[in-house]
């Protein structure tokens, strides 16, 4: 079975097309386990009960948090991630600005990363990463468009068109 995805980096404005094969129960698998974990109940632990990690004393609660959590720990993330080692993955990388014009729904805004305690530095970077990324993007366009039209300028040069 084959499943594909567009993943998107906001603060470094790449992007990709991502696709995946495995037999159908691999999907199906990891699909039930999220699910699962999803909705498995997050009821507190315990604050009475302690335990020493790490040489440190901490409550149950402090350590591990909730029921959903030790799910989270001990059995989704392994699940997880023997489905994940089970998965051929392919990626090409496309601009960002191209990737966004086809696949609108899957782009955030740009402006997310940064949160009102984003200091000016920060901003910075991002709108310089936006700036590069349109550049390339700008490139990378001329030259696809070219590609896309290659059959139709070669035939129109050797006079069949």
């Amino acid at each position: 079975m084959k499943r594909w995805g567009v993943g998107v980096n906001n603060y470094y404005f790449t992007g990709s097309i991502i696709l995946e094969e495995a037999p159908w129960y691999i999907f199906l698998i990891e699909y039930s386990i999220h699910f699962i974990c999803h909705w498995i109940p997050r009821i507190p632990l315990s604050k009475h009960i302690k335990i020493i990690r790490e040489g440190e004393e901490y409550t149950l609660r402090d350590y591990y948090g909730t029921t959903g959590d030790l799910f989270h720990i001990y059995i989704c993330s392994p699940i997880f991630e023997w489905c994940w080692n089970r998965i051929k993955w392919q990626t090409i990388s496309f601009p960002y600005t191209m990737l966004k014009e086809q696949f609108p729904d899957r782009f955030e805004d740009e402006n997310e990363y940064l949160d009102k305690d984003s200091d000016e530095e920060e901003k910075k970077n991002v709108k310089d990463n936006l700036e590069y990324s349109t550049k390339i993007g700008d490139e990378f366009k001329i030259v696809y468009d070219k590609l896309s039209n290659i059959s139709t300028v070669r035939m129109k040069k050797l006079h069949y068109i």
